[in-house]
């Protein structure tokens, strides 16, 4: 019996060696296949870069998109016509506590002292990714928002109106007091903006303002001489239509008939106009008071006059004005800013 006990103690044993071997062989085989499912699930993810360079409409979506980078640099002026949205959930680095992007609308030195400031000008700027911060530069155009963290720093300038989707969402925002919405800042979604009129008729003061900004028309048109007491802004990017190459104003200081021939030419009396929208014109008629340009692609034509003097915020501004010979500024061109 006893004998008889050891033999059997053996055989289970060495049953219980066999079953642990396959089972072991099996769990390996398990283990095997769990890591190369990782491995292959790391090969197929790519980590976001973490900056990305912004010089046209493509390149500038593929950066603020989900697959783009934590910080979108400009190195220049930048104008898209159509509207760009930041989306997705990009962290600047793994691990980091939240989400954040950031459009480095500047350049800097060494020191991190801001060396050029930079402006991307867009129909629309659609903001849904949270902690989404514009620094430094401008934006030309209306910006939506709608996402927690917005923030807008080291004095960058909203060209245009701003929108929050909700009252939190405004709160939840963080705009330095060096920074500039040259607009108003209110509660809308895109849903529920407008596309601008083709063109608006100047009456008043009052007209002539809501024209100029930034859901006014393209064309801003004059039926008489109209006289304002105080100063009127042109800013904004409105564009003459859907997809167009860049935004553009006039100011139609003129009647005209069937054959496009000036038969009337009418006289704006300001205090002072100054210009803060790409490609401005002032044709034909008369502005009296002093204009300041502050962007590019000024011109002054079909023997439009500016009674008063004519300042440009930089030279470059200056040379890229258009005053046609038959045009004429009364008093002195030069540079100066308001």
């Amino acid at each position: 019996m006893k004998r008889t006990g050891i033999v059997l103690l053996v055989g289970v044993g060495l049953f219980a060696l066999v079953f642990a071997g396959c089972g072991g062989k099996e769990a390996a085989q398990g283990e095997t296949a769990a890591a190369e499912s990782t491995e292959s699930q790391a090969a197929d993810a790519v980590t976001g870069p973490t900056q990305m360079e912004a010089t046209d409409a493509a390149s500038l979506q593929e950066a603020v998109g989900p697959q783009g980078s934590w910080i979108i640099i400009f190195n220049g002026d930048l104008t898209v016509s159509q509207e760009i949205t930041i989306s997705g959930q990009v962290y600047e680095e793994a691990g980091a506590e939240a989400p954040r992007r950031k459009l480095a609308l500047y350049a800097q030195d060494e020191n991190h002292k801001v060396t050029a400031r930079y402006t991307l000008t867009l129909p629309r700027l659609i903001v849904k990714h949270v902690n989404t911060r514009i620094q430094a530069g401008q934006v030309s155009g209306n910006v939506y928002v709608d996402a927690d963290g917005f923030e807008l720093t080291s004095g960058a300038t909203i060209n245009g109106n701003l929108y929050f989707a909700t009252q939190a969402q405004r709160d939840s925002a963080n705009m330095s007091d060096d920074s500039t919405v040259m607009g108003k800042i209110g509660i809308g979604t895109v849903a529920d903006a407008v596309s601008g009129p083709t063109q608006m008729t100047v009456t008043n003061a009052s007209t002539l303002q809501n024209a100029a900004g930034p859901e006014g028309s393209w064309i801003i048109i004059f039926e008489d001489d109209v006289t304002v007491d105080q100063p009127v802004t042109v800013f904004g990017a409105v564009y003459e239509e859907p997809g167009a190459e860049a935004p553009r104003r006039k100011f139609a200081l003129y009647a005209q008939d069937e054959n496009r021939k000036v038969t009337a030419r009418y006289t704006l009396t300001v205090p002072e106009l100054i210009v803060h929208h790409l490609n401005t014109r002032i044709q034909a008629g008369t502005v009296a008071g002093d204009v300041y340009v502050e962007e590019r692609g000024f011109e002054l034509t079909s023997g439009a006059t500016i009674k008063g003097n004519l300042y440009f915020a930089s030279q470059e501004l200056q040379d890229s004005a258009n005053i046609s010979d038959d045009s004429a500024v009364t008093g002195k061109i030069s540079i100066g800013t308001k």
